[in-house]
C-alpha cells in the first residue's frame, strides 16, 4: 500500500462527498487499493479494516495523529496526540479470524465477527438494543441452547440470554481487538474524565478533506496566474508548488485555503 499522492487525495475527497459515516472507510481504501473488489472491502473485519486505514494514514501523514475532542461536562475543545505504532496492526494485517464457536452458559454459537456490511445496517438504527439485535441476527451464524436444540437463526437475537450475549461481544472484541479502540479522556478544564471511541477513519477523513481543499485553492491560484492545468500542477513536487505558489501570493496564504483549527486545551489519552 502507497501513500495518498496529491492526485488521489483528492479523489478520496471527491467519493467521500458522497460517502456516510459508515461508507467512508471504504472510500478511503478504494482508493489506497484500486485493485481491490469494493465488496471484498466491505467483508473485511472491522479491525482489519481499519488497520489498513492506519497503515494509509501513517504512510501519507505519519504516525503520530492528532485529534480533538470537546468535554461533555464543560464544553471545553480539548487536544489529544496518538502514536499510531502503539496499535499492533500486525495480527490483524495477517488475515481473517473467519468463523468461530464458543459455549457458555450452555449455549453453543457459531459466529463471525463484524464487518462493514453489519455496521451499516446497525447504523440504521438509533436505538442501541436494536442496532445490537441486528449484530447479533447477522454475525450469529448457528445456535443451540441450553437444552441442545437447534435454534432458527431468524429467533436467536430473541431468545439469546442476556449474559451469553455479553460474553459473545468480549470474545469478538477479543477476536477483533483493533474493532474498539476506547481512550479515558481527562479534562484539563474541569476534571471531567470520559471514555471516547478512536475513529480513525473520521479523523483521517478529516485530514484528507483538509488536505484536498488546500490543493484545489493552490491549483485554482496557478491555474489562474500561469495557464497550467489542474494534471500539470498536481504533477508538481510539494516545493515546487510552493515556490510558485510565493511568486503568486508573495508568500502570504492562498485566499480560501483550508481554515485552521481552533485553539485547544491539550490532553493526555489513556486506554481505560
Amino acid at each position: 500500500m502507497r501513500r495518498l499522492s496529491s492526485r488521489r487525495a483528492i479523489d478520496a475527497w471527491e467519493r467521500g462527498q458522497t460517502s456516510d459515516s459508515q461508507e467512508l472507510p471504504l472510500a478511503l481504501l478504494s482508493v489506497a487499493l484500486p485493485d481491490e473488489d469494493r465488496e471484498r472491502l466491505a467483508r473485511l473485519a472491522v479491525g482489519r479494516r481499519d488497520a489498513l486505514l492506519m497503515r494509509l494514514r501513517e504512510r501519507t501523514f505519519g504516525r503520530q495523529v492528532s485529534g480533538f475532542a470537546q468535554c461533555p461536562q464543560c464544553a471545553a475543545r480539548l487536544q489529544f496526540s496518538l502514536d499510531l505504532a502503539s496499535y499492533e496492526t500486525g495480527e490483524a494485517l495477517a488475515g481473517e479470524p473467519g468463523a468461530q464457536e464458543m459455549e457458555h452458559a450452555g449455549w453453543w454459537l457459531r459466529f463471525r465477527v463484524p464487518d462493514s456490511r453489519d455496521l451499516a445496517v446497525a447504523a440504521r438504527f438509533p436505538e442501541e438494543g436494536s442496532a445490537r439485535r441486528a449484530l447479533v441476527q447477522r454475525c450469529v451464524l448457528a445456535a443451540r441452547d441450553d437444552g441442545g436444540r437447534e435454534v432458527p437463526p431468524q429467533v436467536v437475537p430473541d431468545v439469546l440470554p442476556e449474559e451469553v450475549v455479553a460474553e459473545l461481544a468480549r470474545r469478538m472484541e477479543e477476536l477483533d481487538p483493533l474493532s474498539y479502540l476506547p481512550l479515558a479522556i481527562d479534562c484539563a478544564n474541569c476534571g471531567h474524565d470520559w471514555v471516547l471511541l478512536f475513529d480513525i477513519a473520521a479523523l483521517f477523513w478529516e485530514e484528507i478533506a483538509s488536505t484536498a481543499e488546500r490543493l484545489l485553492h493552490e491549483v485554482r491560484t496557478l491555474a489562474l496566474a500561469y495557464g497550467w492545468s489542474e494534471g500539470e500542477i498536481l504533477a508538481m513536487s510539494d516545493a515546487r508548488r510552493r515556490f510558485y505558489l510565493a511568486g503568486v501570493t508573495g508568500g502570504g496564504e492562498v485566499e480560501g485555503g483550508a481554515a485552521e483549527p481552533s485553539a485547544a486545551t491539550p490532553a493526555s489519552p489513556r486506554w481505560p
